[in-house]
């Protein structure tokens, strides 16, 4: 296990008997001490927020199923500021230029009322700005009038995202992940 010449093997040659009990003793307080310290060690907390800042949610979901998340991740925005820093100033949008565009269609509103009514409340409440694309929009079969009033229709998504991001808005890329399944 060990050669005669590691120092593990020269510590136990002087160490024999009582000594080397003690030894063992000691070195088994140290790691305990040592490996409970660590146990009660916690990782750092910043909830230090900007004073102001502009964000704009990217969404173009495969799934018209991640909506509901997509508009969690706003709700979580709002509700960080609100509990760290109340009198922040926040600016959000989102540009939907994917096939999520088809839950702003008035046809299907009572199968995504729960994401169209909160995304309506959200605009009112907190000013959130939601801008459309019209490719999409086109390119879904859709029609302009088909769309919820509370929506803004813009020429391309991706258009409107560079000109957000020139108005200071930073980008923030809407990427849905089932959590449950790596949950441990």
């Amino acid at each position: 296990m060990w050669n005669k010449a590691s120092p593990v093997f020269l510590i136990l040659l002087k160490f024999g008997g009582t000594k080397m009990k003690k030894l063992s003793l000691l070195i088994a307080v140290f790691l305990f001490l040592a490996t409970s310290t660590f146990a009660q060690e916690k990782p750092n907390f910043d909830s230090k927020l900007p004073d102001k800042i502009k964000a704009v949610f990217d969404w173009t979901l495969e799934d018209l199923k991640d909506s509901e998340m997509a508009v969690n991740f706003i709700s979580n925005f709002i509700k960080a500021f609100d509990e760290f820093n109340p009198m922040g100033e926040y600016s959000i949008a989102v540009v939907s230029h994917g096939p999520e565009v088809l839950i702003f269609s008035k046809k299907n509103y009572e199968k995504y009322k729960n994401v169209v009514d909160r995304l309506n409340s959200l605009t009112k409440s907190y000013n959130l700005k939601i801008y459309v694309c019209r490719n999409t929009i086109k390119a879904l079969g859709l029609k302009e009038e088909d769309l919820q009033p509370f929506i803004t229709i813009v020429p391309a998504g991706v258009v409107e995202l560079a000109k957000l991001q020139e108005e200071g808005y930073r980008l923030i890329p809407t990427v849905v992940h089932d959590l449950k399944k790596f949950k441990q």
